[in-house]
């Protein structure tokens, strides 16, 4: 990286740095601290911290592997990312009226486009109907209610699907996509004309302490989802290893990284021993990134992301498509570093970590609404979230650039120890002989739990700082009204649920079903590419997405974790 003239006379520098430091200081170099990964951190970068790195393989340039400056030669200049804001609440028509009012506020996806990310609620997540007694309480809450292929009609008409990226964000994948492709049939349109993303959470949502299926059951389930898009979806992008949720529930910058991609080895690797090339189902893999308040160390750990993400690929298996090797990502601000006390000031939290994600050349980009600490963004919040992406893109001129900051003796050396750090866990992953075994002798989650507990300790004694909450109290004046939705939600959608299973033909329902219990014992033993067919014949037969999935439980196994009872 440097010549040696220009090291020696770093090192004559430094010397003096130091005798500076304990001229003025006495020796105490007081800037020495840790990131919130616990990688200790210096005062000063110079050459000399990166002097061991070779430019073309540590750094190189954007579009070439290992791709960790973007995946592209040029990126925000000509292609900037996505608005994807989360949005879901009440009945499919409530969200569509979210759905057009961002749309007007100034949302876009590639090129002119639009990109829609809808969750459903918790009965739906878990699949369950509305007209179920566990429902009550939670239909149309913290998202949509949406059990069947009509209620794709209500949310989504008049959306040409050809066009518009659908962001289907659900535990229970495989009856949800099965109805979106039913609604689809309706419109004469075929799976290979749809364009968006599953979450494919079956096997990927194993750190949730609810996670909804036995792991080795649900990896089948997640290998088959891919199985069928990877042959009829090829605009379709089938799985999203949820970092942001591994954030949320403990990880650090760290284990983020090195457990998202950890999750996706364990989906190729049984995808490759379903039969699947790597190059037919890599690029359908994404990763939701969490971008926290650490600032340098979340776009260091982006950047070391995309170098790990590209060596998996090429070296594990053997890809040679440059869409198999380079990281998809969508990244969602941090949600449980806002506050519910002074919520406004998590605009400014926001503001910053939007801002790390642009200066990581991230794909798309969901800010969090400065309200959710309290209830579902009201639709000034989401407007205003929705703003914060578009004034970096617009206004602060680091869309001109790509990748803006490499060459930074610091980000440099720090990309390159998360790097190093995230292949030493790789390593212990697979020395506890895989990622399966690793998650089922609780060695992830125990990580998860240390750190978060730890962080915890850090705001309790006061060590870490959380404005409004442990430093700058102020006595609270300002009250933030929350979102409220139809109080009429639940009895509508039940009332739907109802009437829509009393006009269909009951027989054809019963024979689908019954097919796709057969089609899930020949997956329990090993036998992919049924499945997610018999799903979509099932939804088509006007099977709810309840229906699906307690078919599918009669064969593969609930989560150890999961109580019958939806979570409180």
């Amino acid at each position: 990286m440097f010549d040696e003239k220009t090291l020696e006379r770093c090192r004559q520098l430094m010397e003096q740095y130091g005798q500076a430091i304990a001229e003025r200081y006495q020796g105490n170099d007081a800037a020495a601290t840790t990131g919130s990964s616990g990688i200790p951190i210096k005062a000063l970068y110079t050459p000399l911290d990166i002097q061991d790195l070779d430019f073309e393989k540590d750094i190189g340039v954007p579009g070439f592997f290992p791709y960790m400056r973007s995946n592209y030669p040029l990126h925000y200049q000509f292609q900037p990312w996505i608005n994807q804001p989360v949005h879901g609440y009440g009945l499919p028509e409530h969200t569509r009226d979210r759905m057009d009012m961002l749309a007007g506020a100034g949302m876009e996806g590639y090129f002119g486009g639009r990109a829609y990310n809808i969750v459903v609620d918790v009965p739906t997540h878990f699949g369950v109907d509305p007209d179920e007694p566990d429902a009550q309480g939670y239909i149309g809450k913290d998202g949509v209610s949406c059990p069947t292929d009509e209620d794709f009609g209500r949310m989504l008409h008049d959306i040409d699907l050809t066009k518009t990226n659908i962001v289907l964000i659900n535990g229970d994948t495989l009856p949800y996509l099965a109805h979106f492709i039913a609604y689809a049939d309706s419109l004469g349109l075929t799976p290979d004309q749809l364009r968006g993303n599953t979450m494919n959470w079956q096997f990927g949502a194993w750190y949730a302490p609810n996670h909804l299926w036995e792991t080795e059951g649900g990896l089948k389930l997640a290998t088959d989802l891919i199985w069928y898009c990877s042959k009829n979806m090829p605009k379709w992008n089938h799985s999203n290893i949820q970092g942001h949720g591994m954030s949320e529930t403990g990880a650090d910058a760290v284990h983020q990284m090195s457990y998202g991609i950890g999750t996706a080895i364990a989906i190729a690797d049984s995808c490759v021993a379903a039969g699947l090339d790597p190059d037919s189902f890599m690029p359908g893999i994404g990763f939701q990134i969490a971008q926290c308040n650490d600032f340098f160390e979340y776009i260091c750990m982006f950047r070391a992301w995309r170098k790990l993400w590209a060596s998996v690929a090429r070296e594990r298996y053997g890809c040679k498509r440059a869409s198999s090797m380079q990281l998809r990502t969508h990244t969602h601000t941090s949600c449980f570093e806002l506050t519910k006390q002074q919520p406004l000031v998590n605009l400014i939290r926001s503001a910053f970590h939007a801002l790390g994600a642009a200066l990581s050349g991230t794909t798309a980009m969901e800010v969090a609404a400065y309200d959710e600490p309290i209830g579902i963004p009201t639709e000034q919040s989401a407007v205003l979230a929705l703003r914060i992406q578009q004034v970096i893109r617009e206004e602060t001129g680091i869309t001109k650039v790509s990748d803006p900051l490499a060459g930074s003796y610091y980000v440099e050396w720090l990309t390159k120890r998360m790097e190093e750090e995230g292949r030493k866990i790789l390593k212990e992953i697979d020395d506890a002989g895989g990622f399966v075994k690793a998650h089922k002798s609780g060695m992830l989650m125990g990580a998860m739990r240390r750190h978060a507990a730890d962080w915890r300790r850090q705001v309790d004694t006061g060590e870490k700082v959380v404005v409004g909450w442990n430093k700058y109290v102020v006595s609270e004046k300002e009250v933030i009204k929350p979102f409220r939705a139809d109080p009429d939600v639940a009895r509508v959608a039940i009332e739907r649920i109802k009437e829509y299973k009393a006009r269909r033909d009951q027989a054809k329902t019963d024979a689908a079903l019954d097919a796709l219990v057969a089609a899930a014992e020949r997956l329990e033993k090993g036998e992919y590419g049924h499945v997610m067919p018999a799903c979509v014949e099932a939804a088509k037969a006007k099977a709810t997405a309840g229906e699906i999935s307690k078919t599918l439980r009669k064969v593969f196994k609930w989560g150890p974790q999961y109580s019958v009872s939806l979570p409180h």
